[in-house]
């Protein structure tokens, strides 16, 4: 028989919230290339993309949190899309999304319940003479204790 006595002990979540969505811009796709979002905001271009007066242009941002419920500060490893995972589209048309960074990138060491920040850029893949249109999609941010 197995018998255990109450301790006292409590479950402790690790809680995310989106403060700001990724938002590549406005740009000119020309004969293609890549729009490059860093996780400080830092908006740049590779290839013939020409980048258009953008002040929506932003990295993600989230909050990462802790609950109060007992445990000490525990690390929180934080995973991101892996390359070919995560697409924009626009009717029938879409652009891949890849090469995922955050800051702080990889780990948290700790995280106070009052929360910490955490940004997320990514690259945007463009397609010689890519349609126009407003193109949108989602992604995933994963915390968990280590």
């Amino acid at each position: 028989m197995l018998s255990l006595a109450p301790s006292g002990a409590s479950a402790q979540q690790v809680m995310i919230s989106n403060t700001r969505s990724l938002d590549f811009g406005r740009f000119v796709a020309g004969s293609g290339g890549t729009v490059v979002i860093g996780p400080t905001g830092l908006r740049s271009r590779t290839g013939a993309v020409v980048l258009l007066n953008s002040p929506s242009a932003s990295q993600a941002n989230f909050t990462v949190s802790k609950s109060s419920n007992g445990g000490g500060n525990k690390a929180v490893i934080i995973s991101l899309p892996g390359n070919g995972q995560i697409r924009l589209n626009s009717g029938s048309n879409s652009m891949a999304v890849n090469s995922f960074t955050s800051s702080p990138s990889g780990m948290l060491p700790s995280v106070p319940v009052s929360g910490t920040p955490l940004a997320v850029g990514a690259t945007l893949t463009v397609a010689p003479n890519q349609a126009p249109g407003v193109y949108s999609g989602s992604f995933s941010v994963i915390v968990n204790f280590q």
